[in-house]
């Protein structure tokens, strides 16, 4: 049996069409056209149009604390001229984001990929290596009970090594893994990233946490 999916947005031929596709592939599909809170139901899975989710970042908190949604995986539907700012919804809470008009074959995929994540509410929202403690609940970061503020692009790298500490990981893993889809991105760009995340460790001491592996790429390690 397939999974429980909400659609909500404004354009009723697109729930038409996002039903229809979702239907075939054995999904229990429901439809609004307003995000609503406290609204019932217990979705698997949310498809969620970028203008319903204003302010972003309240949105998906709220979302995350209520009881109906808090394990739903969610995914973005936002216009291809406005996906590079919806991409942050990805720093917030959001699992992916999908430009519309989508094709329906790549739907079904992401939509897949995204019902085989553990649920949300199972993945912790602080991350912690020594004196360094990110939360993503807040999208901030904390050295020594100090606040510092990252870029949506350093926190997501930030993220990545603080759940993979003591792992080698090359440039195209990082850019693979650790940034945001559909951002396209070279290997220059990870070491400009890299760069700056030290450059916020080092009045902290902390920016050796950030290893250089000659020919290979990055590790983090609280360890020298």
């Amino acid at each position: 049996m397939g999974s429980s999916i909400l659609i909500v947005h404004g354009e009723q031929q697109l729930r038409r069409n996002a039903r229809g596709i979702l239907e075939r592939a054995g999904h229990l599909v429901h439809e609004a056209t307003e995000l609503a809170f406290n609204g019932g139901g217990r979705p698997d899975l949310m498809l969620i149009s970028w203008t319903a989710l204003s302010p972003v970042h309240d949105s998906l908190r709220q979302l995350r604390r209520d009881d109906a949604t808090r394990h739903s995986r969610i995914i973005v539907l936002a216009p291809r001229q406005d996906l590079r700012a919806a991409i942050n919804a990805l720093e917030f809470g959001a699992d992916d984001c999908v430009a519309v008009p989508f094709d329906g074959e790549e739907l079904l995929v992401r939509v897949s990929a995204c019902l085989r994540r553990p649920p949300a509410s199972l993945q912790t929202d602080r991350l912690t290596a020594g004196p360094l403690m990110l939360d993503r609940a807040v999208h901030r970061m904390f050295v020594k009970d100090q606040a510092v503020e990252l870029a949506p692009t350093v926190f997501r790298l930030m993220a990545f090594f603080l759940e993979n500490q003591g792992r080698v990981f090359s440039r195209n893993e990082l850019l693979t893994r650790a940034w945001a889809k559909n951002i396209r991105a070279g290997h220059r760009t990870v070491d400009v990233h890299v760069r700056r995340l030290r450059q916020q460790l080092e009045p902290f001491g902390c920016e050796d946490m950030i290893q250089t592996v000659r020919g290979f790429g990055y590790r983090f390690s609280v360890e020298g």
